[in-house]
């Protein structure tokens, strides 16, 4: 987990140095590492990942951004969790491009209700178009970086067991 966290951190502050894209959108690249725990670690784990993140943006960029940080990675996370129990046979692509549109639209949302508007009409159709190529690029690098990944984890649990393959 330790590993995992120090990954995730190093991975958060490396895209902090990335140009930004339009309207401050970044790809999410630790979203690969939480997106490995939650299949071959397990669901605490990815969670505590987030969490964890989270109270790290909140040291380095402050409350705001860390709600956005926490609303995006919990309800994203959730969303992947969902959408595996229902649909068995989602690929990690799948599973990532809907982790990422509902990370956006989480943000989206707590953004709206901090600054008491509808940010929603105006900026979805945007979220959308920069998160279905962010969640596939975190679904390419997964498939890439999981070896790395493996190496430095704990076997998978038995709830991961029933979680597609790489491959699916």
């Amino acid at each position: 987990m330790a590993l995992m966290l120090s990954m995730i951190l190093l991975l958060t502050m490396l895209e902090s140095l990335l140009p930004s894209l339009p309207f401050n959108m970044r790809f999410g690249l630790s979203n690969v590492v939480t997106m490995y725990a939650l299949f071959f670690v397990g669901r605490r784990s990815a969670f505590m990942l987030a969490l964890l993140k989270s109270l790290f943006v909140l040291l380095t960029r402050g409350p705001f951004a860390c709600l956005m940080s926490l609303c995006g990675g919990i309800f994203s996370l959730l969303a992947i969790v969902l959408l595996s129990t229902v649909w068995q046979g989602a690929s990690y692509f799948i599973l990532s491009i809907a982790g990422a549109l509902t990370h956006n639209f989480a943000q989206l949302a707590a953004a709206s209700w901090l600054l008491s508007t509808n940010l929603l009409p105006a900026f979805l159709p945007i979220m959308i178009a920069f998160g279905i190529p962010a969640g596939a690029l975190t679904a390419v690098l997964l498939r890439v970086v999981m070896p790395v990944l493996k190496s430095i984890s704990a076997p998978p649990v038995a709830a991961a067991k029933n979680s597609p393959e790489p491959g699916a």
